[in-house]
């Protein structure tokens, strides 16, 4: 193909990735959009290819997953080659999930365990338990929300980090009580008596420590306080269950919750309309998650601004986002230190409150460390620049498409663009044209520093 073709194919490219929301149809934009805010975004290919398919099928094929359920496809993870350890070595659990993330064939799946990870923070107990609640998590992710509190509940993760284990009819502690309401249910709407009434109900759970340092959650009838509770309007001889199914009858419940969906997916409010209709939704369908999220990711509001993203890219979504976009695999063990370095270190949330979200990622050391992380996907990424694969003779505008197809071909607004191609075009300013060797040397160099900044531009850190 001669370069002129070459130009002309690109920008035919980038102007239909590029087409506005206003537009008509379905275009690349939007499946970039959807699959970005619903994973961890599109390859080129998975780009162009739910475009022709239209809205209504590529909703479906996000939410659904493929047939037969979620599969990894790709290299298995391998850390200075050897397989992960997450068990025994520290990071690795870390790594196993964002390698699932990379390589998942549902990624709504996987961002969802993460929304829910974050929903229901717990921290600091032992690799196995945590890594037990993840996979209870993802099996959960999608399905009613009312069978997910109740796995939840009897976590051992979050039983032992909220001391629900070991509370008993003569010792009930409130924590779980007070954070079920306050930060996984409610919000606001009950007092101070009904977190000391749930946390009378919710006794029972013991945790039986063995020799190697495993735990077992088991309930003891003996230890339930089988009073009489008065909670949220309703007395009786209330247990466990009878705690959730309150909670989530409560009527703060679901505006609380698919409000919470909603900003995780939408980073501007919904309208009264649009939160009243997700509420009938979820009451409708029995507590059931999926339809909620198949709403908001079908909703105009979702894919507003096209041209200008206003969704910051969390820590995770960053790094995972631009290592499946680029094709690049876990073969080090970098995302570890710089996740935890940028602010969000999967399974070590701060608090229960999970992380602060939005802006707050864009300290200057966290950005510092996103710069550092792209430098890491240039390098370990596919295909590798190579020595004279782009030689001095390329113009600006040739140089700079190389490098957008080799990162995924992102998205890149009209002055990013222009100002990365006006960097190629004087990238060779201060070499002599009798010196060859050095600008071609300079030309490899070029695509690097081209790669590097489209992974970490201003643009890349939006969604």
């Amino acid at each position: 193909m001669s370069a002129t073709a070459a130009r002309r194919r690109h920008g035919r490219r980038r102007a239909h990735a590029r087409r506005p929301s206003g537009g008509r149809g379905w275009t690349e934009a939007h499946v970039r959009r959807l699959f970005w805010r619903a994973g961890f975004g599109a390859t080129p290919a998975e780009a162009r290819r739910w475009a022709r398919r239209g809205k209504a099928a590529t909703l479906d094929h996000v939410v659904n997953g493929p047939p037969g359920g979620a599969r990894v496809r790709g290299p298995a993870p391998r850390v200075e080659q050897r397989p992960l350890d997450p068990l025994n070595e520290w990071g690795d659990d870390v790594l196993w999930w964002l390698d699932r993330m990379i390589r998942s064939t549902h990624p709504l799946q996987e961002k969802l365990t993460l929304f829910w990870h974050d929903h229901f923070a717990t921290a600091d107990q032992d690799t196995p338990l945590m890594l037990a609640q993840n996979r209870m998590l993802r099996a959960n992710a999608l399905g009613s929300f009312r069978e997910l509190l109740g796995a939840v509940t009897r976590d051992p993760a979050m039983q032992l980090f909220l001391s629900l284990a070991d509370s008993t009819k003569d010792a009930p502690n409130e924590n779980y009580a007070r954070e079920l309401m306050e930060l996984f249910t409610l919000g606001s709407g009950y007092s101070e008596r009904d977190v000391r009434e749930a946390a009378r109900a919710l006794t029972g759970y013991t945790a039986d420590w063995h020799d190697d340092g495993t735990v077992t959650i088991k309930y003891d009838a003996g230890q339930h306080d089988d009073g009489v509770k008065t909670l949220l309007g309703r007395r009786g001889r209330l247990g466990v269950d009878d705690v959730l199914d309150l909670v989530t009858a409560h009527p703060n419940h679901a505006p609380f919750l698919v409000g919470k969906l909603w900003s995780f997916f939408v980073a501007t409010p919904p309208s009264r309309a649009t939160l009243r209709a997700l509420v009938a939704t979820y009451r409708g369908s029995g507590l059931r998650i999926e339809p909620v999220v198949r709403q908001i990711l079908a909703h105009p509001q979702l894919y507003r601004g096209l041209d200008a993203p206003d969704m910051v890219k969390c820590p995770v979504v960053f790094l995972a986002g631009a290592m499946r976009t680029t094709g690049t695999y876990v073969t080090q063990d970098y995302p570890t230190w710089l996740l935890e370095l940028m602010g969000q270190l999967p399974f070590s949330p701060p608090s229960v409150a999970g992380w602060d979200w939005g802006a707050a990622w864009m300290s200057s050391n966290a950005m510092r460390q996103r710069f550092v992380a792209g430098n890491h996907v240039v390098q370990y990424g596919r295909p590798r620049p190579r020595k004279g694969a782009a030689p001095a003779s390329l113009t600006p505008q040739e140089a700079y498409a190389r490098a957008w197809r080799a990162v995924g071909e992102p998205r890149v607004s009209a002055a990013t663009r222009a100002t990365l191609t006006h960097l190629a075009a004087r990238f060779f300013d201060d070499i002599d044209a009798r010196w060859r060797d050095q600008a071609d040397w300079r030309a490899d160099a070029l695509q690097w520093t081209l790669r590097h900044l489209l992974l970490t531009c201003p643009d890349a850190q939006l969604h």
